[in-house]
Formats: structure tokens, sequence, C-alpha cells
């Protein structure tokens, strides 16, 4: 096996997975000098690792479900994006009309669809003129740098985590040019800093979350989140409490103590909590400290009870300035919605927005003056402040729609299953209800009060061959007492769906039937009425 370069010496020796062995024989990175030529050529005559695999390292997805239409993904650290910005993006999806769309993620990200090769260099180029780059947002790579969506305006805030979830971001990614001692991991890697004590990131493989020692601001560590096929479990804590500077040199001594000894043969156990769990977080800790030095034991991070819902209006910690928390149904906008939101970022605040993990977004500074006319505009019929219980909670992966791993058509049903259930049933608070396609959790299923899960089921009554379903899992929750979800039941026909959640949410949630089933006027019939409308190849699998 030949390895690419002197900094993949660690890989010597090592039994390597065919995914491991194209990644030693020419690192994804090395695929930048080529874009240029790509653009050229074709995707049709792009070497096929190219194609499918190295584009990832530039933050560019190659989907079976719409060939030549890729996804782009960028690198948004803490989710804060200016108005400029937001034009920015929007006119890269509207120059691809109906196969044109952008969804939020539940890492303060976005991505982007239908983008062709051909436009690759020029949107990239456009991107980083406007501060935002892809470098390394894919596949084995630091993922974005994830943080408090309300950083440096949250009357609660501990810290402003802005600084420390950009500083990451440049570590990791060598200021945006791409950084080659990260960029061949065993699997992906997922950062975070917490900002204040209901800022709940255990899901991430780094977390440093925010508690004072001996009268100095620093950061207790956490370890090992993980939401995968194989295993979900929160992160564990190292008992170890570091300086703010130190942060970047103790996140680089973890991922090069995982990445010279992390599993490169079976990819499902490539995972670092699967690494972690087979040294042991006391022989891991005890590693750290011989490439680190001495570890301040974590004087204690602090939970609240659970993580505040940011729908609606709230006082900034500026005296005068508020900020507003807006649903994104299922995270999906189009060019003219990211142009509305950024002309109402000017018109209304300070011309910046945040997203959520929750795939929603904050609109921040709008000062008192403001909130009249804020209020007032049509954008808020199709972005409310208050959607429905269950629409607010409503967090879901791509779906089938453009994923091939994914197993059922996450999106556009728990659109329609939240509108039908709010207009139905009136719930005490917001239950969150996590949709994955498919096993590798990219919907968070297991955080989720409920999760769904996609799978393939028979037919009910009797029918014939297979249908798409979901495995549901009950009471993921976040905060002092935070628990996965535990597998309540296995292969529920669509079909069933409702019936089961309708059932549930009346049983174990505290949901009484309306007598009179709501008549609602919420984003649900514009989003599927332009969802409808999407290019053939685009359509949503039956």
């Amino acid at each position: 096996m030949v390895i690419s370069s002197p900094a993949k010496q660690f890989l010597q020796g090592k039994k390597l997975n065919k995914i491991e062995q194209n990644k030693a024989f020419k690192d994804g990175l090395d695929v930048g000098d080529e874009l240029e030529n790509f653009a050229q050529l074709g995707w049709e005559q792009v070497d096929k690792t190219d194609l499918e695999l190295r584009l990832k390292w530039y933050g560019m997805f190659w989907r079976p479900k719409t060939p030549g239409k890729f996804m782009l993904r960028l690198r948004i650290p803490n989710g804060v994006l200016n108005s400029h910005q937001i034009k920015v993006v929007a006119s890269i999806v509207g120059r691809y009309g109906e196969d044109g769309s952008c969804d939020i993620t539940t890492r303060q990200n976005l991505q982007l669809r239908g983008v062709l090769l051909s436009d690759l260099p020029e949107i990239l180029k456009r991107l980083e003129e406007a501060g935002l780059n892809t470098i390394q947002s894919g596949f084995d790579n630091p993922r974005n740098v994830t943080g408090n969506p309300l950083a440096g305006i949250d009357p609660l805030e501990i810290v402003d985590t802005r600084p420390y979830t950009t500083e990451l971001q440049n570590f990791l990614t060598n200021q945006g040019k791409g950084n080659h001692e990260f960029s061949n991991l065993p699997r992906k890697w997922n950062t975070a800093v917490a900002g204040a004590r209901d800022n709940f990131l255990l899901h991430n493989d780094i977390i440093f979350h925010p508690v004072e020692h001996d009268g100095v601001m620093g950061f207790g560590v956490w370890l090992g989140g993980i939401l995968s096929s194989q295993m979900n479990d929160y992160a564990l804590p190292l008992n170890a409490w570091v300086k703010p500077n130190e942060i970047c040199r103790l996140t680089g001594t973890i991922l090069t103590l995982w990445r010279d000894n992390g599993e490169r043969n079976n990819r499902p156990k490539g995972r670092f909590r699967m690494y972690l769990d087979s040294v042991g977080i006391e022989a891991f800790r005890t590693m750290v400290v011989e490439k680190f030095g001495p570890l301040t034991p974590d004087p204690g991070s602090v939970f609240e009870d659970k993580p505040r819902s940011f729908y609606g209006i709230h006082p900034q910690k500026q005296t005068g300035l508020h900020y507003a928390g807006m649903h994104v149904p299922v995270g999906r906008l189009n060019a003219e919605d990211l142009q509305d939101l950024a002309s109402a970022s000017l018109n209304y605040g300070s011309g910046e927005i945040r997203l959520t993990e929750d795939q929603n977004i904050i609109l921040v500074g709008l000062s008192t003056t403001n909130l009249d006319k804020f209020q007032a505009d049509p954008l808020l019929q199709r972005f409310p402040l208050e959607p429905g219980s269950i629409a607010a909670g409503t967090v879901s992966c791509t779906g089938n729609t453009y994923c091939s791993f994914a197993l059922t058509n996450t999106k556009d049903q728990a659109m329609a299953m939240a509108h039908e259930l709010d207009a139905e049933l009136i719930l005490p608070e917001e239950i969150k209800v996590h949709w994955t396609g498919c096993p590798n959790s990219c919907g968070q299923a297991y955080m989720g009060a409920i999760g769904l899960t996609g799978t393939k089921a028979r037919a009910p009554n009797g029918g014939q061959g297979m249908v798409e379903a979901y495995d549901l899992s009950l009471e993921g929750r976040q905060g002092p007492d935070a628990q996965i979800g535990t597998l309540h039941r296995k292969g529920i026909p669509g079909s069933e769906l409702k019936d089961v959640l309708r059932e549930l949410l009346i049983e174990r949630f505290g949901a009484q039937p309306r007598s009179q089933p709501k008549q609602n006027s919420d984003p649900f019939s514009n989003f599927m009425n332009w969802f409808s409308n999407l290019g053939e190849n685009s359509s949503p699998s039956p």
C-alpha cells in the first residue's frame, strides 16, 4: 500500500479498508489544485474516487439521487451569518431555479442543493470573498464548530462562544486553507463550545463547557458524544479543565491520539467514542497528559433544567435590543426565502442572523422601535414566531429525496405529520420530535423525546412487499438529567405512524384532542407547494 505523504506515516503497517486505502493513496485536500480542471471536464469525466469521495474535502457531495447535481456544505462557525453572506448563498441556489434549495443542518450550518460541478471554482471564490468556505466540511474531517446561537447577546451567557468557535475552526482547517494534520481521521469529528448553562452540546466528540477555577474562567472538557448506527450516547467528563488559550492545543492532542490509533479497517467501529471506550476514559486521560502535560481537574460543569426555547421575541443583554426566534419548517429554504431573511435582518435588526441546531433561525439586534413593524411583516407567515408545539420541536434529516442512505422521505413526512397533529391536538409544551432517514442518525433521533429512525417493514394488512417505516424511540432529553432515548417499537409502517404518535402524545405527553380541528394558516401549504414544484430529478421518492 502506497502512503500519500510523510504526514500519513501513522497509517504504515495498519490493515486498511477500501476507503482508507483511497484516502492514504491520495489525500482529499490534494484535489484542490484540480478543481478548475474538474469543472472544465464535466463530472462524467472525473475519476470516480475523486468525484464520489475526495470532493467532499471541499464540501462537494456527489448525490446518486440527482446525478450531476451536487450538495455543497458550507462551514459557518457558531452558525453566525451576516446579510451579505445570506444574499451570496441566495444567489448561488437561485442560479439553479427549482433544483436549487438550502437546508439548515443540525450543526448550525447550511447545505446547498442542485449545485453543478462546472460552477464550483466560481462558487468557492464568491464564498471566500464573503468570508465563508467549505473546506473539510464533509467525510473524515473535523466538521463545523458549533456554539451558543445567542453568543454575545445572551443575558444568561457565561462566555461569548464566537471567539472560541472561530479560533477552533481556524486551527482545525489551517485558516480555511486546509489542514493536512487533520484531513485523514478515522471518521468525522464534531467540536463544540458551550456558552451558557443550558447550552447542551454533549452529543459532540469534544465539548468545552465554561466553568471558573480559582477565579479564572476556563472550560471543563467532555469527550465522546456519539449518534450513529452503532451507538448513541452523550459525552463523558474527562475530568480536565483548561484555560481558554489551551483549547486548540488540547483538541490537537486528543485528535492526534485518535488519528494515530483509531480503527481503520472496520469502518463502523471507527468513531472516536469506540476508540475511547476501547482504551477507557482514565487510561485515555493518562495518554493525554503524556502528550499535553498536567491537566487541572474539572471544578464541575453545571447544566440547567433544559435548553431554552428560542421562539418569539426576547430581550438581548444589550439594553433596548431584542432577538427573534423564527421557525423554519424542517430547515428548508429557497432563494427567495434567503433574500427575504437578509432584507429583514437589515430592515429590523443588526443585519445578522444565527442558525440553531434545531434547524431554525434567530434574527438579532431588533430595536424596540422596530418590533411592531417586524411583527406585522408577512415574512412571519412563512417563518412564525410561535409555531405549533409539534412543529416547533420537529427536526429532520435530508431524507431519501436527495440522500441515497435514507430509507424514508423524512422532510415532507415530518412536515405533514406536525401540521396534522398540531391541528388535532393541544399540547402543554413543545415536544422534541427528531426524524432521521437511516440509522446514521443525521436527524439525531435518539436525542428526541420522540425519535423516528427510517427503516423498511412488510406492508400492513397482508399487503405485498416492503414499505417505508420507522423505528420509534422515546425519552431522549437534554440538561442535568440528560439521557439518550430508548427503543420503544420497531418497524411502524408509515401509514400507521400518525395513529401511533397521536396515541403516544395523549398518553405520555399530556396532549388533549381539540374539540374541532384547528384551521392552520401556517407555512405548511407554502412549503409543500414549493416542494412539489421542484424539478423532476429532485421530486420526493414515492
